[in-house]
């Protein structure tokens, strides 16, 4: 496989312009969800095997590492309905560093990893997650090393910093345990609507549960510092998330409920969704509230400003998710709950990207511009500055002018083979239908440098030299950075899938095995970065 010389002389062109930011060269990255992680203990974590799969990835020939959102999952645990849009979920917390600092007991660590077991968790290291048997002994073992928590000067300074947020969610998920619902529409009136004797007493009365939220937090933090500073050792940058929306039953909502769309009795008036696209023929239905962003815009959008700026001093690029949300949003009403009674709505457009240049600078932002995406859309996050998003398994529709065709996806963009809401590009392909899959084996013949192994003599590619081709044709791309999802580097079919759009009760759960990953794949990843001028080395 060679380097095509008109690459070389375009992306060459592109460097000596100099107008794009210096995060903009050219690289490549994997798509990994902590919680995908091989750890011990039920689910990934920032422990040791997160400081080794950074060392795979520098091994590869990587630059980025590129996760889901890391704040508190709300329902189905999806990290899309966050509970807090600026806290961390307490189950990444590493609690074998609790037993080295003293602070649990082995025995206490065995006792933990019993009730994961007995409330159905994983068995392995590589078994899927159960969120909430993993919650149950992460909670028993957590409130152990509280009790021999010592608040110190690192822990106060914490507190300080983090007040503008840290003590309205720790209200919220107190009050949430206290009343056994999350859903604070329902929560006595003082309570549901803030009154300040209301929480004044509630404050009084729980003082103990509220600290112990709060030093959640602060382990969180730390652990994940730790993590980013052995990353950026490694040259390794993080990929964070920002979803677009926060859940109804969220910190957020009740504590600004003037910034969403909800009536005088705090309910939902309309809720976000997207109408049929490439991840859902039906339409889909989110149900977070919407913005009022008028609101928004007469605060200086100081909010969005608040959680952006805290965001980049957690990940070093953000993925600004459906960013088209920002010019148009799909607003559906509540009371009818389905994507086709929805209807477009404007949003802020570049109005809110200029006031957060003003107030932040330059920022390392991609824009999540998937899906029904109009001319106002590609505006805007030109406009911005914005490198937008290309998805190879949306290239496929016998257009020969497809934007996510690689030929067709310019420099400024990131490309992936799929995202966490594709399935595998194994997967994906054998699922295609007759037509489907010939238009893709003849695309894929037609394309230089792909190496075809032996049975692509065959009518059709397997699945997994699909996914071998698909991702030399990412990296071979002009787009200056390519993410591949981990799932197609091991060449995974369906049951490497992380989320399926429109469904419930199987997502988020996927694991991989760490016997997959060796060092052998690892150099064989390095070769194609280095090949496609991707490597960091």
């Amino acid at each position: 496989m060679s380097f095509p010389p008109e690459l070389k002389k375009e992306i060459s062109k592109a460097r000596k312009d100099g107008d794009s930011p210096g995060w903009m060269k050219r690289q490549a990255g994997v798509l990994m969800p902590v919680f995908s992680l091989p750890s011990p203990h039920g689910i990934g974590c920032f422990d040791k095997e997160a400081r080794h799969f950074i060392d795979m990835l520098a091994l590869s020939g990587q630059s980025c590492w590129q996760i889901l959102p890391l704040n508190p999952a709300g329902d189905y645990d999806s990290p899309y309905q966050p509970r807090t849009c600026f806290g961390g979920d307490p189950i990444y917390i590493d609690p074998e560093q609790l037993l080295e600092g003293g602070l649990v007991t082995e025995e206490e660590m065995e006792k933990m990893d019993q009730i994961i077991a007995s409330s159905g968790g994983a068995q392995s290291a590589e078994d899927n997650v159960n969120y909430k048997a993993v919650r149950k002994g992460r909670d028993y073992v957590f409130r152990k090393a509280f009790s021999r928590f010592i608040p110190d000067g690192q822990f106060d300074a914490f507190l300080k910093a983090s007040k503008f947020w840290l003590d309205d969610y720790a209200l919220f998920q107190t009050i949430a345990d206290f009343t056994g619902s999350y859903a604070w529409n329902q929560w006595p009136s003082g309570l549901r609507f803030r009154r300040a004797k209301a929480l004044k007493d509630f404050e009084t009365s729980h003082k103990q549960e509220l600290e112990y939220v709060k030093w959640l937090q602060f382990l969180f933090f730390t652990q994940w510092k730790k993590i980013m500073e052995y990353s950026h050792s490694r040259g390794i940058s993080i990929v964070g998330d920002i979803p677009i929306y926060a859940s109804f039953e969220s910190a957020d909502c009740w504590a600004s409920p003037e910034l969403f769309q909800l009536d005088e009795n705090r309910i939902p008036e309309n809720v976000a969704g997207a109408p049929p696209d490439g991840f859902s023929p039906d339409g889909q239905v989110w149900g977070n509230p919407l913005y009022q962003w008028e609101v928004h815009k007469a605060q200086g959008y100081s909010w969005w400003i608040s959680r952006i700026r805290h965001n980049l001093q957690q990940f070093d690029i953000l993925r600004l998710d459906h960013t088209r949300g920002f010019s148009s949003y799909f607003s559906i009403p509540a009371d009818k709950g389905i994507a086709s009674e929805g209807q477009w709505e404007k949003g802020p457009g570049t109005d809110f990207f200029r006031h957060l240049h003003q107030a932040l600078g330059d920022t390392a932002l991609i824009a999540e511009d998937l899906g029904f995406i109009t001319e106002d859309v590609k505006e805007m996050v030109e406009d911005a500055g914005l490198p937008g998003m290309k998805v190879l398994q949306f290239a496929f529709d016998g257009d020969p002018h497809n934007p996510y065709l690689p030929e067709n996806i310019p420099v400024n963009s990131v490309v992936y083979t799929g995202t966490h809401d594709n399935d595998t590009t194994a997967g994906w392909y054998d699922q295609l239908d007759h037509n489907g899959k010939k238009f893709v084996t003849r695309w894929l013949r037609q394309g230089q440098g792909i190496h075809e192994s032996q049975n692509c003599r065959a009518p059709f590619f397997s699945p997994r030299s699909v996914a071998a081709a698909m991702v030399q044709r990412a990296l071979m791309s002009k787009a200056f950075l390519c993410i591949i999802p981990i799932g197609d580097y091991l060449l995974l079919g369906t049951e490497g899938r992380i989320n399926t759009p429109g469904t419930v009760g199987i997502n988020w759960s996927w694991r991989m095995n760490r016997s997959l990953f060796t060092e052998d794949l690892a150099r064989s990843i390095a070769r194609l970065a280095k090949q496609s001028g991707r490597s960091r080395k």
